[in-house]
């Protein structure tokens, strides 16, 4: 008999389980309510700042020269014109110094020598596009400063730096 008087509250007791469980996964999968909003809860973007680009600083790029030579070639002319091009815009009154240098070959006088005519053959196309010859020196390193043991090193060594006074 306890076994009859079980089984109908056992059937209850089931049902009710089931029903108190559908409704709660039903209510966990409804998805909140979006809430009507005026934009006024939205911050305001910030205000646009004009920004006025930096200027960089002028430079003059390193020319490099063919073994034996003080000629420029087409390449260096245009790095040097756009140096002049900026150095009459932010700076007319540059003063520069130009370094001319050479390759271990040859004796030290030679590459001395060698060196200022390099740097002179700058200086020269610097005046004739404009800049003030008396605010450009130049000196020579000869081989001092050369650093190559091959023909790619010593490409990097026969050269024209140079650097604002």
């Amino acid at each position: 008999m306890k076994r009859q008087l079980n089984s109908p509250l056992m059937a209850v007791l089931c049902l009710t389980l089931f029903a108190v469980l559908v409704v709660g996964c039903k209510k966990d999968a409804e998805e909140p309510e979006v809430e009507d909003t005026t934009g006024a809860e939205m911050p305001e973007p910030e205000p646009e700042v004009e920004v006025e680009p930096i200027e960089e600083p002028c430079g003059f790029e390193t020319v490099y020269f063919e073994f034996d030579s003080a000629e420029l070639d087409s390449a260096s002319r245009t790095s040097i014109q756009e140096a002049v091009e900026c150095y009459r815009g932010q700076n007319p009154n540059v003063s520069l110094l130009l370094t001319g240098a050479a390759d271990p070959r040859g004796t030290e006088e030679y590459n001395i020598a060698l060196g200022e005519r390099r740097g002179q053959a700058v200086r020269g196309y610097l005046v004739s596009l404009g800049l003030d010859g008396s605010r450009i020196s130049v000196t020579s390193v000869g081989e001092e400063m050369a650093t190559g043991t091959d023909e790619a090193g010593w490409a990097r060594d026969r050269n024209v730096s140079g650097s604002e006074n």
